[in-house]
């Protein structure tokens, strides 16, 4: 099996070059010709990205070659608009992706010396796997450039023709592309948020033109602002401009209106959000990552008809027995309880493993299911996550006290997490909600129904949930609660005239 080099550069097509392009369209093509068939005929490309930990050697560590992945991601979504999953191995399973025999899988090489970059990848289509095993592998092999320019011969040989020598989401000097892979390593380090950030600031300074820095650098405020206990609705604004901006960029970003998407939905506008991820899927159709952000804002909103399918979606888009995705408590609030917990699978190595949601919903799951040992034990984990987020890991703790008996201490540290809240803009009323139950467990139903009431008033509106929690159950004869369920009727039912499940289909 030769190394393929794909050629440094587009050239005017010669009728020789026309023939040759039918001929590979017809069978044997690879690359190029493989994505424009599919593009044109509007079939969803799924690809099957594996970032490998860069080996000894490769002048990259572990979370610089994740930070790679992450924008070869970007330019098949945004240049190819295929539905990508991401994983950190290849698979030795190979079931899931024969049901898709003309899906693909991209193993990525990266590789750093000095300032150049080497972007070697092997690739296959799924079926030829099948039938040929190692021979069906096409190797194209790293060649040191510069950054820009080895982004600009991946994208060629994967069919993503830029429109110029360079593109929107690659800085085209070396020393602001190696400044924001640095930024996006350090993303998930609560240590290095602010080195991170200013990585990302100067990215946006020196090339103002790529929307990479402008989403990185809204992710990076965006967290560090969930993490201020003194965060205000300006903050808010300053991080939405960030993402807007990159829009302006690349107005077919998935991520960044994924994640301005979230950014709307936390503060209680699910209708923004739901507004912002209907248009964005009318231009990223196929698109995992947007799904996921329908499904947040539709549970949020109590649409969860609408999040559900989303949800569906989502999973028959992407290769969800190999990496599931975003972990989505619409499953357990819809009674999905085997997807859910399939959802809660560890994934080793995978960073989601390391931020605490995954053993935390664990725990919150046992909980709800009256296992108080196995849900001890997961918000043990939980509260131990290397990258956790500040509040998940202080609610983990306030579940170990409750389970371990402590209630006085569950109760002081509960009531400081409150308090770090108040006269904030305290997004994500779902997180809310999840306080109330905490109150609501030790016994406290007066500070439980005011907090269900905040979740209300932060735009937490899953009637069912409110309904069906069984930590919330000594509130329902409250006379307040029958007022809060009487409200979270009224704005569902205004949010489903305007957002049916329907607005969900598949485009295939």
């Amino acid at each position: 099996m030769e190394p393929v080099e794909p050629p440094a550069k587009a050239l005017r097509p010669t009728l020789l070059q026309v023939v040759l392009l039918l001929v590979v369209l017809l069978g044997a093509g690879v690359g190029t010709a493989w994505w424009l068939a599919r593009h044109a005929r509007q079939r969803v490309v799924r690809i099957l990205l594996v970032t490998p930990t860069p080996p000894p050697g490769s002048g990259l560590d572990a979370s610089e070659g994740r930070a790679l992945g992450a924008l070869v991601q970007d330019h098949l979504e945004c240049f190819g608009g295929a539905a990508v999953t991401s994983v950190t191995e290849m698979p030795t399973d190979l079931g899931p992706l024969l049901l898709h025999p003309d899906s693909r899988v991209v193993i990525l090489d990266p590789r750093r010396q000095g300032d150049a970059l080497a972007l070697g990848f092997r690739t296959a289509e799924a079926g030829r796997l099948g039938q040929l095993g190692e021979k069906a592998w096409t190797v194209v092999p790293p060649v040191f450039r510069a950054p820009g320019e080895a982004f600009g011969v991946l994208d060629r040989y994967l069919g993503c023709i830029p429109e110029a020598p360079g593109d929107a989401l690659t800085p085209q000097r070396a020393q602001d592309f190696w400044a924001l892979i640095r930024a996006s390593s350090l993303r998930l380090e609560n240590d290095h948020l602010q080195e991170a950030a200013s990585l990302a600031e100067q990215v946006t300074q020196a090339e103002p033109g790529c929307a990479t820095g402008w989403v990185l650098l809204g992710n990076l405020e965006y967290r560090r602002y969930l993490n201020n206990p003194q965060a205000s609705r300006p903050g808010q604004a300053q991080v939405e401009a960030l993402f807007q901006r990159a829009l302006a960029l690349v107005p077919n970003h998935p991520r960044a209106a994924f994640l301005l998407s979230l950014v709307e939905a936390d503060a209680g506008d699910q209708r923004r959000a739901l507004t912002l991820l209907i248009k964005a899927r009318k231009l990223q159709p196929w698109n995992p990552t947007l799904l996921t952000g329908l499904a947040y804002a539709a549970r949020g909103a109590g649409l969860l008809t609408l999040s559900r399918r989303a949800l569906d979606l989502r999973d028959s888009l992407a290769f969800s027995s190999y990496l599931p995705q975003a972990v989505d408590i619409t499953r357990l609030y819809t009674g999905q309880i085997a997807r859910f917990q399939a959802d809660l699978q560890d994934r080793p190595g995978h960073l989601r493993n390391t931020t605490g949601i995954v053993a935390f919903y664990r725990g919150y799951l046992a909980l709800v299911q009256g296992d108080r040992a196995a849900a001890l034990t997961a918000f043990q984990e939980a509260r131990e996550a290397p990258r956790g987020y500040p509040s998940i890991v202080r609610l983990a703790e306030v579940y170990v006290l409750i389970l371990e008996g402590r209630n006085q201490e569950a109760w002081e540290k509960l009531h400081a997490l409150d308090q770090a809240r108040v006269g904030m803009r305290e997004p994500d009323g779902e997180f809310t909600l999840r306080l109330a139950e905490a109150y609501a467990l030790l016994g406290d139903r007066a500070s439980a129904m005011d907090m269900a009431v905040r979740a209300f008033g932060r735009g937490f509106g899953c009637t069912e949930w409110y309904e069906r929690s069984p930590m919330l159950q000594p509130l329902r004869a409250l006379p307040r609660w029958q007022a809060l369920i009487q409200h979270l009727q009224e704005r569902r039912g205004l949010m489903e005239s305007t957002f049916p499940a329907s607005l969900v289909e598949d485009p295939s």
